[in-house]
């Protein structure tokens, strides 16, 4: 484990956090315990003659410098960590697009991130430029369901009344799914509608395959974008 070696050789993390006064991570949502552990040691660097009121001069509060190393938990940082002096790091992430959990993600690393890392400015980026209001209204109030949000407020400009809304079909079976997307398909064909402005978006390419059957017996042409078809 790399991390692990940074944390039992301070120098090592000292030497890799020298080089950068900035570490920006994307995703913060989906970083995962070691990824997280990486970052706090990279970030707060131990003590190499930088003073805290040169941070303090970079944006910095003079008490970050003084803030110990915490682990993941909360615990107490890896033996032999050093007082840290605090780099610049800029954490970008939404915790309702947290669905990696099923391969170690970690989505209380953006829910603690203030606590981690105190004094740090938090931007709330709440202006959606891809939805409609319909849509995003619907997204909003399921996703309020979730347990352990940070909660944001979403908005878009793009409020139009005649915007289609969102509308919720379940189906016993995969089978059942494609048979009333292929109705609805041909629904749209009789309304003068092009094949070319509809999609349908799946979570895995296996999904497909129910699909393909139904408009093979339609007789609809169809195109698979970022996977293959099952029936080439």
């Amino acid at each position: 484990l790399y991390w692990a070696q940074m944390a039992a050789e301070p120098e090592i993390a000292a030497h890799l956090g020298s080089r950068f006064d900035h570490v920006l991570v994307d995703e913060y949502q989906d970083t995962n315990t070691a990824q997280y552990m990486w970052l706090r040691l990279l970030a707060q660097r131990p003590n190499a003659g930088r003073s805290a009121s040169s941070d303090s001069a970079e944006g910095r509060k003079p008490d970050r410098a003084s803030e110990p190393l915490r682990g993941p938990r909360g615990g107490p940082a890896p033996a032999g960590a050093e007082q840290p002096v605090s780099v610049n790091i800029c954490c970008v992430g939404d915790d309702d697009q947290s669905i990696y959990g099923w391969r170690g993600a970690e989505v209380d690393n953006i829910l603690r991130f203030d606590k981690d890392f105190p004094g740090a400015t938090i931007i709330r980026l709440e202006r959606n430029y891809r939805s409609t209001a319909h849509i995003l209204g619907a997204a909003s109030h399921l996703i309020a369901h979730n347990e352990g949000r940070l909660g944001k407020t979403l908005f878009t400009d793009r409020d139009d009344p005649e915007d289609d809304k969102v509308h919720v079909h379940a189906a016993w079976d995969s089978e059942e799914d494609a048979r009333a997307i292929g109705d609805a398909i041909e629904a749209y064909q009789r309304q003068k509608h092009n094949l070319n402005d509809m999609a349908i978006l799946v979570r895995a390419s296996f999904q497909m395959r129910a699909f393909e059957d139904r408009f093979i017996t339609l007789g609809l042409n169809y195109r698979v974008i970022g996977g293959p078809r099952f029936y080439g």
